[in-house]
């Protein structure tokens, strides 16, 4: 469930965001701004988590010998084409 959030802005920042907002209105501007930057801070934080497993992986030779040998995941596509048949 959504919940409000109230922001205090200098009359200079307001102003400059209700230029930018156009007839959508300050606040579906901010919103739309703020939901991009989380999903943005997300994706940065599985990037991270993703990039702390390989190197662990990469630093235990029996890990990396055993992910090997369990191949590429039939979920994740193979040269870019996906793995259910297609319609």
């Amino acid at each position: 469930m959504a919940r409000t959030l109230s922001i205090r802005l200098s009359d200079e920042d307001r102003a400059t965001l209700e230029e930018a907002a156009g007839a959508r209105g300050v606040s579906s501007f901010v919103r739309e701004l703020a939901e991009r930057e989380a999903q943005r801070l997300r994706m940065q934080a599985v990037r991270a988590e993703s990039e702390r497993f390989m190197q662990a992986v990469n630093s235990d030779p029996a890990l990396r010998a055993e992910l090997d040998a369990l191949g590429t995941p039939l979920s994740d596509p193979v040269d870019g084409e996906a793995w259910w048949p297609a319609p």
